[in-house]
C-alpha cells in the first residue's frame, strides 16, 4: 500500500524538478537585453500602443465563460452517452443494477439546469454584444479633438465650394442687353 502512494510521490517529485529545471535552464540561457527596445512588449513585429494594462469590456469574459460552460457540458455529456446506452440495455458493467433510467432523467435534468442558466444570462442582456446606450454624448476633452478637425473640414469643403461657385459666376459673360 505505501508503495503506491511512493509512485505518487516520485511522479510528483520529478514533475516540480523538470519543471523548476526548465525555468533555471531558461533564465540562464535567454538573452539579457537591457535596453528600451529589448524590454519592450513585443506584439508581431508591431510597436506597442499603449500601456499593457487595457480593461476589457466584461461582455468578452460573460460570452467566454459561457462557451466554458458548455465546452464542459459536452465533455461530460459524451462519457454519459456511450455509457447511457448499456444501462438502458441492462448490459455492460450496469447489468443487474437498474440504472437505466435514472441515469437518462439525470442527463435531462443535468441539461436542464445548464439550459436554464442560458436562459437566465440570455434574458439579463449578457449574451448581446452591442449593448444601448442612453447616457450623455460624448463630448472630447480638448477642442483640437478629432471630432473638432472633421467640422473645420466640413468648413473648409463648404467655403471651397462657395469660392468655386462664385468664380463660375464671374467668369460666365452676363447676356447683352437689348
Amino acid at each position: 500500500m505505501y508503495f503506491d502512494y511512493l509512485n505518487v510521490l516520485v511522479f510528483a517529485s520529478v514533475g516540480l524538478v523538470f519543471v523548476f529545471a526548465n525555468l533555471l535552464i531558461a533564465s540562464v540561457l535567454r538573452p539579457k537585453r537591457l535596453t528600451d527596445e529589448g524590454l519592450d512588449t513585443y506584439e508581431c513585429g508591431e510597436e506597442t500602443i499603449g500601456g499593457a494594462w487595457v480593461q476589457f469590456d466584461i461582455r468578452y469574459y460573460t460570452v467566454a465563460l459561457v462557451y466554458v460552460v458548455f465546452a464542459v457540458e459536452i465533455a461530460f455529456l459524451f462519457p454519459w452517452a456511450l455509457v447511457l446506452k448499456d444501462a438502458m440495455a441492462d448490459t455492460g458493467a450496469a447489468k443487474g443494477s437498474g440504472v437505466g433510467y435514472f441515469a437518462l432523467v439525470e442527463g435531462f435534468v443535468f441539461v436542464a439546469i445548464l439550459f436554464l442558466g442560458l436562459v437566465y444570462v440570455w434574458a439579463k442582456g449578457d449574451l448581446d454584444w452591442v449593448l444601448a446606450y442612453e447616457g450623455n454624448r460624448y463630448q472630447p476633452k480638448f477642442a483640437d479633438s478629432r471630432l473638432g478637425r472633421v467640422a473645420k473640414v466640413r468648413d473648409i469643403e463648404s467655403e471651397l465650394e462657395a469660392r468655386e461657385k462664385a468664380a463660375k459666376a464671374a467668369a460666365q459673360p452676363e447676356p447683352n442687353a437689348v
